[in-house]
């Protein structure tokens, strides 16, 4: 039996929200609508929540900072974040905070079965603008972390000579592509793997792919 410990603000969304798991013969919901942080300890002492679905606005919007609480207990349950809108500022703070969910639900129309499965068996479920801006992240800090010799600029014909190299176009067809002449291109290519000091085609693709550059 998977048990959902429901900390919203507003009654008609837990009651909602509530009623869609109650269908469900392996969930078990209860509600909770909290004044203080000691309203909320209680609650997850006495029911011991695999997943717990907090409200964002929870205790005068402090539901970020009540999330990390939570998922830093001692048996810490499965935290989802719902929130009525996406605010972009909400999605890395929730991640370092530990949360595993983080759901955008301001009219209705999430399966919570399927989120609330999802965080108990171990993974994790985002809005799809919230993915967005993890994977922003990700490619953001990857692009950090590379050499420094691959932040070395590059014009915007060299780029676009990287990206058709990179597609698996040969000379020519970059050359037609790009209305050059084949050994134009061969210059360019000549001097990005010079410049970069790579050694071959596959390296420059390769990097074209670090860069995000297809």
């Amino acid at each position: 039996m998977i048990r959902v410990l429901l900390i919203l603000s507003c009654a008609r969304r837990s009651r909602r929200i509530r009623r869609q798991l109650a269908e469900e013969g392996d969930i078990e919901a209860r509600c909770q609508a909290p004044e203080t942080w000691s309203d909320i300890v209680t609650a997850l002492e006495d029911f011991a929540p695999s997943v717990v679905v907090l409200d964002r606005g929870v205790l005068n919007a402090e539901g970020v900072s009540v999330a990390g609480d939570i998922a830093r207990g001692e048996r810490p349950p499965a935290v989802v974040l719902l929130a009525d809108a996406y605010d972009p500022e909400d999605v890395l703070p929730a991640a370092k905070a530990g949360v595993r969910g983080y759901v955008v639900d301001a009219a209705g129309g999430v399966s919570w079965a399927a989120v609330v499965r999802a965080v108990a068996a171990g993974g994790g479920w985002l809005a799809p603008a919230a993915a967005g801006k993890l994977l922003g992240e990700f490619r953001a800090r990857a692009w950090h972390r590379l050499p420094e010799r691959t932040r070395i600029p590059l014009t915007e014909r060299e780029l676009s000579v990287l990206r058709l190299v990179a597609q698996g176009c040969s000379n020519l067809e970059v050359a037609a592509e790009l209305g050059l002449s084949q050994s134009t291109i061969k210059t360019h290519v000549s001097r990005m793997l010079a410049r970069l000091d790579l050694r071959s085609r596959t390296q420059l693709a390769a990097l074209a792919r670090d860069l995000g550059l297809v």
